[in-house]
């Protein structure tokens, strides 16, 4: 075995770096067995809590999507019954809100439209997948023109908030109400706000826009 000369405490430091065998055994003496085993016991700890935070993560995620589940659930819901409340405010408000545009302003009950429609049906001028997208329409008022004191029905599409599908469905529906009642029928939309692509979109087309005050 060599022999080493330790004078100092650098001769000492440099003949533990030469004999890693000695260094571990001094380790040993000074150190308990807990202490020694730390690093590896952390490294157990840090795995472990890896893994939890992975499941964590994935019920988190699991959570996240059942909140945007639930609330788009509610934005429908809420939507449905703003529709359903604008409507009834708009059969109260009719003869005013459309007032601009009709005189001698009055609904038409579904019962008056299912019969047009029917007789059309009868007369090959109208289909019954028609039939049911006319009745399916918001509302049907009946009056005269302001301007040209024409009689007109209008085909009306009611929305807390008019979008483009309101305006293309009034569209369609008031052609088809058109045929069946050989009439002169225009689409209108009715609601509290206007979005920018239905905007847009009635300045193409002639669809009637009435705006409720809030």
């Amino acid at each position: 075995m060599k022999e080493y000369k330790i004078s100092n405490f650098e001769d000492f430091m440099r003949v533990l770096r030469e004999n890693f065998k000695w260094l571990e055994e001094l380790r040993r003496l000074m150190l308990t067995q807990e202490l020694l085993e730390l690093p590896k016991e952390f490294e157990e700890f840090r795995r472990r809590v890896e893994e939890r935070l992975e499941v964590l993560e994935k019920r988190v995620q699991e959570v996240e999507k059942k909140v945007d589940e639930i609330e788009n659930k509610l934005d429908k819901d809420l939507c449905f019954l703003k529709g359903i409340w604008v409507e009834a405010e708009v059969k109260k408000k009719v003869h005013s809100l459309f007032s601009e545009h009709l005189s001698n302003v009055k609904l038409v009950g579904k019962k008056r439209i299912n019969k047009i429609l029917s007789s059309a049906m009868q007369k090959g001028t109208s289909s019954e997948e028609e039939r049911e997208e006319v009745l399916r329409l918001d509302l049907v008022v009946e009056g005269t023109l302001v301007n040209t004191k024409e009689p007109v029905l209008v085909a009306a599409e009611v929305s807390y908030t008019i979008d483009e599908d309101d305006v293309q469905r009034a569209v369609k529906r008031a052609e088809i109400l058109k045929k069946a009642a050989d009439r002169k029928v225009l689409p209108a939309v009715v609601g509290y706000r206007l979005s920018k692509k239905a905007k847009k979109l009635l300045t193409k087309e002639e669809c009637l826009q009435v705006l409720i005050s809030e």
